[in-house]
């Protein structure tokens, strides 16, 4: 497993936050590989608490949902970042880097020694933008990993259903992407696999609100269960935010749900949608927990 103290090697760096004049976006090998450079020194700076990197890294519009489902904006962000992190050690594993023209995805699970020596695991999802010079991070998205959940990809048998044959919305992209948002949730309500499998890009992933992760598959056999109608008095969504960069669009929003004892949670989400030959397509969903059950 990588530690934070690993040399990053200098020509994958070279022309980071440097490049005066505009680029076209680096070929798929050399931005990964920038990309995973960059993961490393966001971790170190993390650790011994320096935000001059990630001063230079997060774009003005930047937005974080923290382990906790906290938004936090740019100026939080960097506030949070000048503390050191009270860890006995850290590292990162399960690197996942995803190209989508400029707009990359990268997924990975940091691990953190806690003052108690218990080790604490977050997944995350960053994204970042070319902007014709570099890199810039414009979300990012932690979920604690819960001590019973494996680390691994959950995969399943995708289930036999009839073929949707409901119509996209069509029009404005942004109307277009607030309907499927609702359509999404409105799919959950009904355990619509149907529309699912309609909706979600064959590279799709989710990570759940208890840190596990799972394939497009695994996805469409929890989707077809009607966890709404068994579970809960109601599901609604709220605060709804669309960013769109090139032909990838980020939703964030809120589920302050109610189950059918009368506890009620919050969670709040990042669904990633991207447009291919004129439809949009899901292609990862990040849960955190804001407030659980109650």
């Amino acid at each position: 497993m990588p530690s934070p103290c690993m040399i990053v090697p200098l020509v994958v760096l070279a022309g980071l936050f440097g490049t005066a004049q505009a680029a076209p976006v680096p070929p798929p090998a050399l931005a990964e590989a920038q990309l995973r450079a960059i993961n490393h020194r966001f971790v170190d700076a993390f650790v011994v608490g320096s935000s001059d990197f990630i001063d230079r890294l997060a774009a003005e519009d930047f937005l974080l949902t923290a382990n906790d489902g906290a938004w936090r904006d740019r100026a939080d962000f960097l506030a949070q970042m000048r503390k050191a992190a009270s860890l006995g050690g850290a590292s990162y594993d399960d690197v996942r880097v995803r190209l989508f023209g400029p707009v990359a995805l990268l997924h990975a699970v940091f691990e953190g020694v806690q003052p108690d020596g218990k080790v604490a695991k977050v997944r995350y999802t960053d994204v970042y933008v070319w902007n014709g010079a570099d890199w810039r991070l414009v979300s990012g998205q932690n979920t604690p990993i819960k001590a019973d959940v494996p680390l691994r990809q959950q995969t399943a048998t995708a289930p036999v259903h009839v073929p949707w044959q409901g119509q996209d919305p069509s029009g404005d992209d942004l109307a277009v992407l607030r309907a499927l948002n609702e359509n999404y949730v409105k799919a959950f309500r009904e355990a619509d696999v149907a529309w699912y499998d309609a909706h979600l890009a064959e590279d799709y992933l989710v990570i759940s609100g208890d840190g596990s992760w799972h394939d497009r598959a695994a996805a469409l056999a929890n989707f077809a269960k009607p966890t709404f109608a068994t579970h809960m008095k109601s599901f609604p969504v709220d605060k709804v935010s669309v960013r769109r960069f090139d032909d990838v669009a980020l939703i964030h929003a809120e589920n302050a749900y109610e189950l059918k004892d009368g506890r009620k949670g919050v969670s709040r989400y990042t669904d990633i949608w991207v447009k291919r030959e004129g439809r949009w397509r899901c292609i990862a969903a990040h849960i955190t927990v804001h407030k659980t059950p109650a």
